[in-house]
């Protein structure tokens, strides 16, 4: 669930009368306190748009690179709870399989030579975890927080992890509607992906899933037919995967 970003005068009111009523009854069995408190909306989502070109940019990163990869993006508020993705750009970096290190001198200069409405837009930081999960790491969460700390209260955020599976990990910080959206709170779409879908629904029902078929003789266990292994693509077999049928091709 979406989680405020600060604390209210009326959360912190809150958080005070449980700690003070806990605290009336409690009897400590090792002399420590603990005491946690989650705070959580109710019925709040956000949507993150991709312009057709951010996408197939952060894709041809996400799956040309065999390093870590990281990029900025221009970023724009398209209404309560909307944002917009426009455009993504790479800045100066030093990766490894597994790390990205800014190049603090060149990044520098990599941002400030952009005008001041590109600038301005800049309000979105995605990186790659190349064949890992995207689950983000301890590095990833402490650079977050110093991000966080420098946005004012009218601005927004966003942090997006990619791997070569195409899975994401998204974090939203709506500073001015004190909101963190994350992950299974944001709708990730595709400007103009929505012609695809008569394609896709038309497809859908001249393509049948093929039923296994029933075997005389086997063993109750055995009844059906294994089904053949899938074949792999030309593409496949081009990037040292299993090339199945095309295996006798020529390339």
């Amino acid at each position: 669930m979406p989680r405020p970003i600060l604390m209210t005068g009326k959360m912190k009111q809150q958080a005070q009368d449980e700690f003070a009523a806990m605290l009336a009854d409690m009897k400590l069995s090792d002399g420590k306190i603990s005491y946690s408190k989650a705070f959580k909306y109710k019925d709040a989502s956000a949507v993150l748009w991709l312009t057709q070109l951010a996408y197939s940019k952060t894709v041809a990163l996400v799956t040309a690179f065999e390093d870590e990869v990281a990029w900025h993006g221009m970023a724009a508020r398209h209404a309560k709870g909307e944002f917009i993705i426009e455009d993504i750009f790479v800045y100066p970096q030093e990766v490894t399989g597994s790390t990205v290190n800014t190049d603090q001198e060149g990044y520098t200069q990599w941002l400030y030579a952009f005008d001041d409405e590109t600038f301005s837009k800049i309000r979105m930081q995605g990186h790659s975890h190349v064949n890992m999960s995207v689950s983000p790491s301890g590095v990833d969460s402490g650079h977050r927080a110093q991000i966080l700390d420098q946005l004012d209260e009218d601005m927004f955020y966003i942090f997006m992890v990619w791997n070569k599976r195409l899975e994401t990990h998204t974090l939203i910080y709506d500073m001015a509607n004190n909101v963190l959206y994350e992950d299974g709170d944001i709708t990730v779409k595709i400007i103009g992906d929505d012609s695809l879908d008569g394609f896709l629904a038309d497809a859908q029902e001249k393509v049948q899933k093929k039923r296994p078929l029933a075997v005389k003789g086997k063993t109750k266990r055995d009844r059906y037919e294994q089904p053949e292994e899938p074949q792999g693509s030309i593409w496949d077999c081009l990037h040292g995967h299993t090339c199945g049928m095309y295996d006798h091709y020529e390339l």
